[in-house]
Protein backbone atom coordinates (compact mmCIF):
# COMPACT_ATOMS: atom_id res chain seq x y z
CA UNK A 1 0.00 0.00 0.00
CA UNK A 2 1.50 3.57 -0.37
CA UNK A 3 2.92 5.32 2.28
CA UNK A 4 0.47 8.05 3.93
CA UNK A 5 2.34 11.74 3.73
CA UNK A 6 1.12 13.17 6.56
CA UNK A 7 1.92 16.51 8.39
CA UNK A 8 4.94 14.67 9.81
CA UNK A 9 7.47 12.17 7.67
CA UNK A 10 11.16 11.00 7.99
CA UNK A 11 12.76 9.75 4.88
CA UNK A 12 14.11 7.00 6.27
CA UNK A 13 10.53 6.13 8.41
CA UNK A 14 10.19 3.09 5.63
CA UNK A 15 13.11 1.68 6.42
CA UNK A 16 12.96 1.49 10.46
CA UNK A 17 9.25 -0.45 9.61
CA UNK A 18 10.98 -2.79 7.21
CA UNK A 19 13.46 -3.55 9.82
CA UNK A 20 10.91 -4.07 12.59
CA UNK A 21 9.06 -6.50 10.09
CA UNK A 22 12.10 -8.39 8.44
CA UNK A 23 15.33 -8.29 10.96
CA UNK A 24 16.95 -10.73 9.36
CA UNK A 25 16.74 -10.27 5.79
CA UNK A 26 20.04 -8.76 4.43
CA UNK A 27 19.67 -5.67 3.77
CA UNK A 28 23.44 -4.60 2.44
CA UNK A 29 26.28 -6.82 0.56
CA UNK A 30 29.61 -4.69 0.38
CA UNK A 31 32.73 -7.16 -0.71
CA UNK A 32 32.85 -9.46 1.97
CA UNK A 33 30.82 -7.95 4.43
CA UNK A 34 26.73 -7.69 5.17
CA UNK A 35 24.43 -5.75 6.92
CA UNK A 36 21.61 -7.48 7.85
CA UNK A 37 18.31 -4.65 8.71
CA UNK A 38 18.13 -4.82 12.21
CA UNK A 39 22.78 -4.23 12.25
CA UNK A 40 21.84 -1.63 9.81
CA UNK A 41 18.98 -0.11 11.72
CA UNK A 42 21.10 -0.55 15.04
CA UNK A 43 23.51 1.77 13.22
CA UNK A 44 22.03 4.43 11.63
CA UNK A 45 20.15 4.74 15.01
CA UNK A 46 22.87 5.01 16.81
CA UNK A 47 25.00 7.55 15.09
CA UNK A 48 21.54 9.34 15.09
CA UNK A 49 21.63 10.09 18.70
CA UNK A 50 24.86 11.18 18.51
CA UNK A 51 24.19 13.80 15.29
CA UNK A 52 20.72 14.63 16.90
CA UNK A 53 21.82 17.01 19.68
CA UNK A 54 24.58 18.57 17.36
CA UNK A 55 22.35 19.59 14.49
CA UNK A 56 21.91 23.58 13.99
CA UNK A 57 21.25 23.88 10.21
CA UNK A 58 20.50 20.67 9.76
CA UNK A 59 22.92 19.29 7.52
CA UNK A 60 25.04 16.24 7.01
CA UNK A 61 27.52 15.82 4.66
CA UNK A 62 28.86 12.21 3.22
CA UNK A 63 31.89 12.08 2.24
CA UNK A 64 32.25 8.75 0.73
CA UNK A 65 32.13 6.07 -1.97
CA UNK A 66 30.02 2.97 -2.24
CA UNK A 67 30.41 1.62 1.08
CA UNK A 68 28.57 0.60 4.41
CA UNK A 69 29.43 3.71 5.72
CA UNK A 70 28.20 5.58 3.35
CA UNK A 71 24.35 4.23 3.59
CA UNK A 72 25.09 4.21 7.52
CA UNK A 73 25.82 7.67 7.21
CA UNK A 74 22.82 8.00 4.76
CA UNK A 75 20.15 6.90 6.92
CA UNK A 76 21.95 7.89 10.40
CA UNK A 77 22.05 11.88 8.88
CA UNK A 78 17.86 11.03 7.94
CA UNK A 79 16.97 9.27 11.47
CA UNK A 80 18.27 12.16 13.44
CA UNK A 81 16.22 14.69 11.45
CA UNK A 82 18.56 15.99 9.05
CA UNK A 83 19.20 16.55 5.44
CA UNK A 84 21.81 14.48 4.01
CA UNK A 85 24.08 15.82 0.98
CA UNK A 86 26.60 13.62 -0.82
CA UNK A 87 29.83 14.95 -2.21
CA UNK A 88 31.41 13.67 -4.90
CA UNK A 89 34.74 12.09 -4.62
CA UNK A 90 36.19 13.07 -7.69
CA UNK A 91 35.56 17.20 -6.86
CA UNK A 92 38.52 18.86 -7.21
CA UNK A 93 39.92 20.36 -3.75
CA UNK A 94 39.02 24.15 -4.12
CA UNK A 95 34.97 22.91 -5.32
CA UNK A 96 34.95 21.26 -2.29
CA UNK A 97 35.86 24.06 0.10
CA UNK A 98 33.87 26.22 -1.64
CA UNK A 99 30.84 23.77 -1.31
CA UNK A 100 31.71 23.27 1.97
CA UNK A 101 31.45 26.68 3.08
CA UNK A 102 28.08 27.55 1.22
CA UNK A 103 26.51 24.03 2.69
CA UNK A 104 27.22 25.12 6.46
CA UNK A 105 27.47 21.31 7.54
CA UNK A 106 26.69 19.88 10.94
CA UNK A 107 28.64 16.86 10.67
CA UNK A 108 30.40 14.89 8.05
CA UNK A 109 30.62 11.23 7.71
CA UNK A 110 33.90 9.91 6.31
CA UNK A 111 34.89 6.70 5.35
CA UNK A 112 38.44 4.95 3.79
CA UNK A 113 38.32 6.79 0.76
CA UNK A 114 36.39 9.83 1.74
CA UNK A 115 39.59 10.47 3.85
CA UNK A 116 41.75 10.73 1.45
CA UNK A 117 40.20 14.19 0.24
CA UNK A 118 40.47 15.77 4.08
CA UNK A 119 43.63 18.10 3.32
CA UNK A 120 44.32 20.58 5.77
CA UNK A 121 42.92 23.37 3.44
CA UNK A 122 39.86 21.11 3.00
CA UNK A 123 39.62 20.01 6.75
CA UNK A 124 39.77 24.05 7.73
CA UNK A 125 36.78 24.99 5.93
CA UNK A 126 35.10 21.20 7.30
CA UNK A 127 32.30 21.44 10.22
CA UNK A 128 34.30 20.17 13.44
CA UNK A 129 31.58 16.84 13.88
CA UNK A 130 33.48 14.49 12.05
CA UNK A 131 32.62 10.67 12.24
CA UNK A 132 34.87 8.47 10.19
CA UNK A 133 34.52 3.98 9.18
CA UNK A 134 36.78 1.99 11.85
CA UNK A 135 39.00 1.55 8.47
CA UNK A 136 39.07 5.15 7.88
CA UNK A 137 42.87 6.55 9.50
CA UNK A 138 44.59 9.79 10.15
CA UNK A 139 41.52 11.50 11.09
CA UNK A 140 42.80 13.91 13.78
CA UNK A 141 39.51 15.39 16.24
CA UNK A 142 37.20 12.66 14.85
CA UNK A 143 35.25 10.21 15.94
CA UNK A 144 34.85 7.07 14.47
CA UNK A 145 31.55 4.39 14.19
CA UNK A 146 33.16 1.83 17.32
CA UNK A 147 33.98 4.90 19.47
CA UNK A 148 30.78 6.51 19.70
CA UNK A 149 28.43 6.20 22.74
CA UNK A 150 25.90 3.34 23.13
CA UNK A 151 23.14 5.71 22.69
CA UNK A 152 20.61 4.73 20.22
CA UNK A 153 17.03 6.98 19.28
CA UNK A 154 13.56 4.64 19.30
CA UNK A 155 12.37 5.66 16.17
CA UNK A 156 13.36 8.13 13.24
CA UNK A 157 12.66 12.03 13.92
CA UNK A 158 9.05 13.46 12.84
CA UNK A 159 9.56 16.10 10.20
CA UNK A 160 7.13 17.66 7.95
CA UNK A 161 7.34 17.16 4.19
CA UNK A 162 8.63 19.95 3.38
CA UNK A 163 11.77 19.83 4.89
CA UNK A 164 14.95 18.77 3.00
CA UNK A 165 15.53 15.35 2.61
CA UNK A 166 18.62 15.23 0.48
CA UNK A 167 20.54 17.49 -1.24
CA UNK A 168 22.38 16.39 -4.81
CA UNK A 169 24.70 18.72 -7.26
CA UNK A 170 24.23 18.44 -10.89
CA UNK A 171 26.57 20.26 -13.15
CA UNK A 172 26.05 24.03 -13.31
CA UNK A 173 25.87 26.46 -16.60
CA UNK A 174 27.84 29.08 -13.67
CA UNK A 175 30.70 26.68 -13.44
CA UNK A 176 29.71 25.66 -10.20
CA UNK A 177 27.36 22.44 -9.04
CA UNK A 178 23.83 23.24 -8.84
CA UNK A 179 22.42 21.55 -5.41
CA UNK A 180 18.73 20.16 -6.13
CA UNK A 181 16.77 20.28 -2.98
CA UNK A 182 14.39 17.89 -2.59
CA UNK A 183 11.91 16.71 -0.05
CA UNK A 184 10.64 14.63 2.21
CA UNK A 185 7.35 14.79 0.47
CA UNK A 186 8.96 14.85 -2.99
CA UNK A 187 11.01 11.57 -2.50
CA UNK A 188 7.57 10.15 -0.79
CA UNK A 189 5.60 10.79 -3.94
CA UNK A 190 8.24 9.57 -5.90
CA UNK A 191 8.60 6.49 -4.06
CA UNK A 192 4.69 5.76 -4.02
CA UNK A 193 4.11 6.22 -7.98
CA UNK A 194 7.84 3.96 -8.56
CA UNK A 195 6.14 1.08 -6.48
CA UNK A 196 3.44 0.78 -8.86
CA UNK A 197 5.44 -0.54 -11.98
CA UNK A 198 8.68 -1.92 -10.19
CA UNK A 199 6.59 -4.37 -7.89
CA UNK A 200 9.78 -4.74 -5.64
CA UNK A 201 9.92 -7.83 -3.36
CA UNK A 202 11.57 -8.90 0.13
CA UNK A 203 13.91 -11.37 -2.27
CA UNK A 204 14.51 -9.44 -4.49
CA UNK A 205 18.95 -8.58 -5.02
CA UNK A 206 19.11 -4.95 -6.60
CA UNK A 207 22.67 -3.87 -8.00
CA UNK A 208 23.79 -1.03 -6.63
CA UNK A 209 26.33 0.35 -9.71
CA UNK A 210 25.83 3.79 -9.23
CA UNK A 211 27.76 6.42 -6.37
CA UNK A 212 25.36 8.22 -3.75
CA UNK A 213 26.37 11.60 -5.39
CA UNK A 214 24.42 9.96 -8.47
CA UNK A 215 19.96 9.86 -7.97
CA UNK A 216 19.38 6.96 -9.41
CA UNK A 217 20.83 5.84 -6.22
CA UNK A 218 17.95 7.30 -4.43
CA UNK A 219 15.74 5.02 -6.32
CA UNK A 220 17.61 1.85 -5.47
CA UNK A 221 17.86 2.72 -1.54
CA UNK A 222 14.57 3.96 -0.64
CA UNK A 223 12.85 1.35 -3.20
CA UNK A 224 14.75 -1.61 -1.88
CA UNK A 225 14.00 -0.64 2.29
CA UNK A 226 10.57 -0.23 1.43
CA UNK A 227 10.29 -3.95 0.78
CA UNK A 228 12.95 -5.88 2.88
CA UNK A 229 15.51 -6.16 -0.27
CA UNK A 230 18.86 -6.59 -0.49
CA UNK A 231 21.11 -3.51 -2.21
CA UNK A 232 24.02 -5.63 -3.32
CA UNK A 233 26.83 -2.92 -3.79
CA UNK A 234 29.18 -3.07 -6.80
CA UNK A 235 33.14 -1.90 -6.39
CA UNK A 236 34.92 -0.08 -9.29
CA UNK A 237 36.27 -3.46 -10.39
CA UNK A 238 32.83 -5.31 -10.07
CA UNK A 239 32.30 -2.48 -12.95
CA UNK A 240 34.66 -4.09 -15.20
CA UNK A 241 32.24 -7.39 -15.55
CA UNK A 242 29.04 -6.35 -14.53
CA UNK A 243 27.68 -9.69 -15.87
CA UNK A 244 29.61 -11.88 -13.46
CA UNK A 245 28.38 -9.48 -10.81
CA UNK A 246 24.92 -10.69 -11.94
CA UNK A 247 25.65 -14.17 -12.40
CA UNK A 248 27.83 -14.70 -8.67
CA UNK A 249 24.98 -13.28 -6.83
CA UNK A 250 21.61 -13.98 -8.83
CA UNK A 251 20.88 -10.40 -9.25
CA UNK A 252 17.31 -9.90 -10.03
CA UNK A 253 17.20 -6.35 -10.53
CA UNK A 254 19.68 -3.94 -12.45
CA UNK A 255 19.72 -0.57 -12.57
CA UNK A 256 22.11 1.67 -14.94
CA UNK A 257 23.31 3.96 -17.31
CA UNK A 258 23.25 2.35 -21.31
CA UNK A 259 27.26 2.93 -21.58
CA UNK A 260 27.67 0.09 -19.01
CA UNK A 261 25.76 -1.98 -21.57
CA UNK A 262 27.30 -0.26 -24.74
CA UNK A 263 30.93 -1.31 -23.30
CA UNK A 264 29.21 -4.98 -22.39
CA UNK A 265 28.74 -5.23 -26.09
CA UNK A 266 31.75 -3.63 -27.68
CA UNK A 267 33.68 -6.29 -25.26
CA UNK A 268 31.70 -9.64 -26.81
CA UNK A 269 30.31 -10.21 -23.64
CA UNK A 270 26.83 -10.71 -24.03
CA UNK A 271 25.31 -13.42 -25.01
CA UNK A 272 21.80 -15.41 -25.63
CA UNK A 273 20.60 -16.15 -21.88
CA UNK A 274 24.24 -15.10 -20.33
CA UNK A 275 21.89 -13.44 -17.37
CA UNK A 276 18.79 -15.50 -16.26
CA UNK A 277 18.74 -14.16 -12.58
CA UNK A 278 17.04 -11.19 -13.68
CA UNK A 279 13.49 -10.03 -13.85
CA UNK A 280 13.58 -6.48 -13.80
CA UNK A 281 16.20 -4.25 -15.91
CA UNK A 282 16.04 -0.46 -15.95
CA UNK A 283 17.71 1.77 -17.90
CA UNK A 284 18.22 5.82 -17.73
CA UNK A 285 20.60 9.38 -17.86
CA UNK A 286 21.11 8.32 -21.66
CA UNK A 287 19.63 7.64 -25.19
CA UNK A 288 18.95 3.95 -24.99
CA UNK A 289 19.87 2.52 -28.50
CA UNK A 290 17.57 -0.41 -29.77
CA UNK A 291 20.58 -2.38 -30.38
CA UNK A 292 21.80 -1.88 -26.95
CA UNK A 293 18.26 -3.19 -25.51
CA UNK A 294 18.03 -6.02 -27.17
CA UNK A 295 21.30 -6.99 -27.04
CA UNK A 296 20.58 -6.75 -23.51
CA UNK A 297 17.16 -8.58 -24.00
CA UNK A 298 18.45 -11.64 -25.52
CA UNK A 299 21.04 -11.86 -22.16
CA UNK A 300 18.46 -11.94 -20.02
CA UNK A 301 15.63 -13.31 -21.28
CA UNK A 302 13.26 -13.37 -17.53
CA UNK A 303 13.62 -9.85 -17.39
CA UNK A 304 10.99 -6.78 -18.33
CA UNK A 305 13.14 -3.97 -19.38
CA UNK A 306 12.15 -0.50 -18.99
CA UNK A 307 13.23 2.74 -20.70
CA UNK A 308 13.03 5.68 -17.59
CA UNK A 309 13.40 9.54 -18.21
CA UNK A 310 13.64 12.31 -15.61
CA UNK A 311 15.83 14.84 -14.55
CA UNK A 312 17.16 15.06 -10.82
CA UNK A 313 14.99 18.27 -10.33
CA UNK A 314 12.00 15.73 -10.74
CA UNK A 315 13.56 13.54 -7.81
CA UNK A 316 14.61 10.88 -10.03
CA UNK A 317 12.36 10.38 -12.94
CA UNK A 318 8.84 10.90 -14.35
CA UNK A 319 8.36 8.57 -16.92
CA UNK A 320 8.91 5.13 -18.35
CA UNK A 321 8.58 3.05 -21.77
CA UNK A 322 8.63 -0.73 -21.21
CA UNK A 323 10.40 -2.68 -24.09
CA UNK A 324 7.79 -4.40 -26.09
CA UNK A 325 7.99 -6.38 -29.30
CA UNK A 326 8.14 -4.28 -31.77
CA UNK A 327 9.76 -2.18 -29.55
CA UNK A 328 8.01 1.87 -29.44
CA UNK A 329 11.36 3.51 -31.60
CA UNK A 330 11.86 7.65 -31.77
CA UNK A 331 11.64 8.84 -35.33
CA UNK A 332 15.21 8.90 -36.93
CA UNK A 333 17.32 8.13 -33.70
CA UNK A 334 17.25 4.74 -33.45
CA UNK A 335 16.33 4.98 -29.42
CA UNK A 336 13.49 3.69 -27.61
CA UNK A 337 10.50 6.27 -26.57
CA UNK A 338 11.26 7.64 -22.91
CA UNK A 339 6.99 6.64 -22.83
CA UNK A 340 4.25 7.82 -20.98
CA UNK A 341 4.46 9.94 -17.87
CA UNK A 342 4.06 8.82 -13.71
CA UNK A 343 0.50 9.82 -13.04
CA UNK A 344 1.05 12.56 -10.55
CA UNK A 345 3.07 14.53 -13.53
CA UNK A 346 1.85 16.72 -16.59
CA UNK A 347 3.74 17.32 -18.88
CA UNK A 348 3.90 19.69 -21.60
CA UNK A 349 5.90 20.44 -24.95
CA UNK A 350 6.65 24.17 -25.16
CA UNK A 351 8.04 26.61 -27.74
CA UNK A 352 10.85 29.08 -27.69
CA UNK A 353 8.10 31.44 -26.55
CA UNK A 354 7.11 29.12 -23.44
CA UNK A 355 3.74 28.07 -24.37
CA UNK A 356 2.72 24.58 -25.34
CA UNK A 357 3.21 22.95 -29.06
CA UNK A 358 1.32 20.37 -30.32
CA UNK A 359 1.33 16.73 -30.77
CA UNK A 360 4.44 15.88 -33.10
CA UNK A 361 6.36 19.45 -33.04
CA UNK A 362 9.48 19.37 -31.15
CA UNK A 363 10.59 21.82 -28.02
CA UNK A 364 11.47 21.58 -24.86
CA UNK A 365 9.72 19.47 -22.29
CA UNK A 366 8.41 21.04 -19.13
CA UNK A 367 6.99 19.14 -16.24
CA UNK A 368 4.33 20.12 -12.99
CA UNK A 369 4.15 17.57 -10.19
CA UNK A 370 4.19 17.57 -6.46
CA UNK A 371 7.17 15.74 -7.14
CA UNK A 372 9.49 18.09 -8.52
CA UNK A 373 12.25 19.28 -6.26
CA UNK A 374 11.91 23.00 -4.59
CA UNK A 375 14.59 24.33 -6.19
CA UNK A 376 18.54 25.00 -5.92
CA UNK A 377 20.42 25.55 -2.81
CA UNK A 378 21.03 29.31 -2.45
CA UNK A 379 20.83 29.91 -5.80
CA UNK A 380 17.34 31.78 -6.06
CA UNK A 381 17.63 33.67 -9.57
CA UNK A 382 18.45 29.59 -11.14
CA UNK A 383 15.77 28.26 -9.54
CA UNK A 384 13.43 31.50 -10.47
CA UNK A 385 14.65 30.64 -13.99
CA UNK A 386 14.02 27.18 -14.43
CA UNK A 387 10.73 26.52 -12.13
CA UNK A 388 8.14 29.14 -13.51
CA UNK A 389 5.19 29.59 -11.71
CA UNK A 390 2.06 29.91 -14.85
CA UNK A 391 -1.59 30.20 -13.35
CA UNK A 392 -0.95 28.50 -9.69
CA UNK A 393 0.91 25.83 -10.41
CA UNK A 394 5.05 25.49 -11.08
CA UNK A 395 6.70 24.03 -13.86
CA UNK A 396 10.27 22.77 -14.47
CA UNK A 397 11.59 23.34 -17.77
CA UNK A 398 14.11 20.73 -18.29
CA UNK A 399 16.00 22.53 -20.90
CA UNK A 400 15.38 18.73 -22.94
CA UNK A 401 13.95 18.51 -26.12
CA UNK A 402 11.47 16.51 -27.11
CA UNK A 403 7.68 15.61 -28.81
CA UNK A 404 4.42 13.57 -27.92
CA UNK A 405 3.62 11.39 -31.00
CA UNK A 406 0.18 10.91 -31.93
CA UNK A 407 -0.45 8.00 -29.18
CA UNK A 408 0.79 10.18 -26.52
CA UNK A 409 4.22 8.75 -26.03
CA UNK A 410 6.79 10.96 -25.46
CA UNK A 411 10.52 10.81 -27.15
CA UNK A 412 13.86 12.38 -26.11
CA UNK A 413 15.74 13.93 -28.99
CA UNK A 414 18.48 15.64 -27.15
CA UNK A 415 19.48 18.68 -24.75
CA UNK A 416 19.00 22.03 -25.89
CA UNK A 417 22.24 22.59 -25.04
CA UNK A 418 23.37 20.25 -27.63
CA UNK A 419 21.89 21.82 -30.33
CA UNK A 420 24.39 24.31 -31.85
CA UNK A 421 24.33 26.78 -34.82
CA UNK A 422 26.96 26.82 -37.24
CA UNK A 423 27.80 28.45 -40.36
CA UNK A 424 23.72 29.58 -40.09
CA UNK A 425 22.78 25.97 -39.89
CA UNK A 426 21.44 24.82 -36.20
CA UNK A 427 22.11 20.86 -35.66
CA UNK A 428 21.38 18.91 -32.95
CA UNK A 429 24.53 16.98 -32.09
CA UNK A 430 22.43 13.90 -30.96
CA UNK A 431 20.99 13.47 -34.69
CA UNK A 432 24.43 12.87 -36.36
CA UNK A 433 25.11 10.60 -33.35
CA UNK A 434 22.90 8.53 -34.64
CA UNK A 435 23.62 7.90 -37.72
CA UNK A 436 27.71 7.93 -36.61
CA UNK A 437 26.70 5.31 -34.12
CA UNK A 438 24.64 3.40 -37.46
CA UNK A 439 27.55 3.83 -39.75
CA UNK A 440 30.04 2.48 -37.17
CA UNK A 441 28.03 -0.02 -35.91
CA UNK A 442 29.25 0.44 -32.26
CA UNK A 443 27.19 2.48 -29.73
CA UNK A 444 30.27 3.55 -28.29
CA UNK A 445 30.32 6.87 -30.69
CA UNK A 446 30.14 10.57 -30.03
CA UNK A 447 30.22 14.18 -31.87
CA UNK A 448 31.08 17.31 -29.94
CA UNK A 449 31.25 20.29 -31.29
CA UNK A 450 34.76 22.15 -31.67
CA UNK A 451 36.74 24.32 -31.65
CA UNK A 452 34.93 26.75 -30.18
CA UNK A 453 35.86 30.43 -31.02
CA UNK A 454 34.55 33.57 -30.05
CA UNK A 455 31.83 31.70 -28.90
CA UNK A 456 30.88 30.33 -32.06
CA UNK A 457 30.88 26.37 -33.22
CA UNK A 458 33.93 26.17 -35.82
CA UNK A 459 32.57 22.14 -36.81
CA UNK A 460 31.72 18.98 -35.76
CA UNK A 461 34.57 16.15 -34.51
CA UNK A 462 33.49 12.83 -34.55
CA UNK A 463 34.30 10.18 -31.31
CA UNK A 464 34.51 6.28 -32.00
CA UNK A 465 36.02 2.96 -30.28
CA UNK A 466 35.57 1.38 -33.75
CA UNK A 467 38.61 1.28 -35.72
CA UNK A 468 37.57 -1.16 -38.70
CA UNK A 469 36.83 2.15 -40.31
CA UNK A 470 38.86 4.76 -42.02
CA UNK A 471 38.05 8.34 -40.92
CA UNK A 472 37.31 8.97 -45.12
CA UNK A 473 35.10 5.97 -45.15
CA UNK A 474 32.77 7.17 -42.39
CA UNK A 475 32.47 10.67 -43.41
CA UNK A 476 31.50 9.48 -46.79
CA UNK A 477 28.92 7.19 -45.75
CA UNK A 478 27.45 9.76 -43.72
CA UNK A 479 26.80 11.97 -46.70
CA UNK A 480 24.48 9.70 -47.86
CA UNK A 481 22.25 10.87 -45.09
CA UNK A 482 23.09 13.90 -43.74
CA UNK A 483 24.09 17.00 -45.59
CA UNK A 484 27.95 18.40 -45.52
CA UNK A 485 27.57 20.86 -42.66
CA UNK A 486 26.80 17.92 -40.43
CA UNK A 487 29.69 15.45 -41.10
CA UNK A 488 32.50 15.36 -38.59
CA UNK A 489 35.33 17.09 -40.28
CA UNK A 490 37.37 15.01 -37.79
CA UNK A 491 37.30 11.29 -36.40
CA UNK A 492 39.30 10.93 -33.27
CA UNK A 493 39.20 7.43 -32.51
CA UNK A 494 39.99 5.75 -29.10
CA UNK A 495 40.72 3.00 -27.36
CA UNK A 496 37.67 3.40 -25.03
CA UNK A 497 35.77 6.76 -24.25
CA UNK A 498 35.74 8.63 -20.67
CA UNK A 499 33.26 8.49 -18.44
CA UNK A 500 31.75 10.96 -16.23
CA UNK A 501 30.78 10.20 -12.35
CA UNK A 502 27.95 8.45 -13.22
CA UNK A 503 29.15 6.55 -16.28
CA UNK A 504 27.99 8.56 -18.83
CA UNK A 505 30.37 9.54 -22.07
CA UNK A 506 32.43 12.75 -20.68
CA UNK A 507 32.03 15.31 -23.37
CA UNK A 508 33.89 17.94 -21.59
CA UNK A 509 36.65 15.49 -21.20
CA UNK A 510 36.66 14.98 -25.07
CA UNK A 511 36.70 18.71 -25.04
CA UNK A 512 39.32 19.13 -23.11
CA UNK A 513 41.58 16.34 -25.03
CA UNK A 514 40.90 18.23 -28.38
CA UNK A 515 42.31 21.51 -26.78
CA UNK A 516 45.58 19.57 -25.77
CA UNK A 517 46.02 17.83 -28.68
CA UNK A 518 45.23 21.47 -30.77
CA UNK A 519 48.12 22.75 -28.43
CA UNK A 520 50.47 19.92 -29.36
CA UNK A 521 49.54 20.90 -33.06
CA UNK A 522 50.85 24.07 -32.62
CA UNK A 523 53.93 23.69 -30.73
CA UNK A 524 55.59 20.86 -32.50
CA UNK A 525 53.54 20.27 -35.47
CA UNK A 526 52.85 16.38 -34.57
CA UNK A 527 49.34 15.24 -34.06
CA UNK A 528 48.78 12.87 -31.54
CA UNK A 529 44.95 12.08 -32.04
Amino acid sequence: MPEKIDEKFNIAHRFFTTSAKYPENLALLCGSMTKSYAELWRDASQLAAYLQPRLKKQRVGILASRSIMAYVGILGAAVSGATYVPLNLKWPEERLIALMNELELDALIVDQNGVKLLSDSVRAHAPTVIITSDDAIGVKNSIRTSQLPDDFLKEPVKRDPSELGYIIFTSGSTGMPKGVMVSCASLACYINESDKWTKLRGDDKIAEAHDITFDLSVHNMFSAWRQGAALFLMSQLDMMAPHSFIRKHEISVWMSVPTIVNNMRHAKRLYHGLLPSLRLSIFCGEPLSIKTVEAWADAAPNSVIENIYGPTECTVVCTRQRLTKPPIVTQNRGILAIGQPYDNFEIAICGEDGAPLPDGKTGEIALASDQLSIGYFNAQKQTEKAFRRIDDKIWYYTGDLGYRDENGILHHIGRADNQVKMKGNRIELEEVESHLRRVCQNELATVVAWPIIDSVPQGLVGFTTNKDMPEATIQRILRKSLPDYMVPSQMVFKKEMPRNNNDKIDRQALLRELDVLSKVDQTTGVRSA
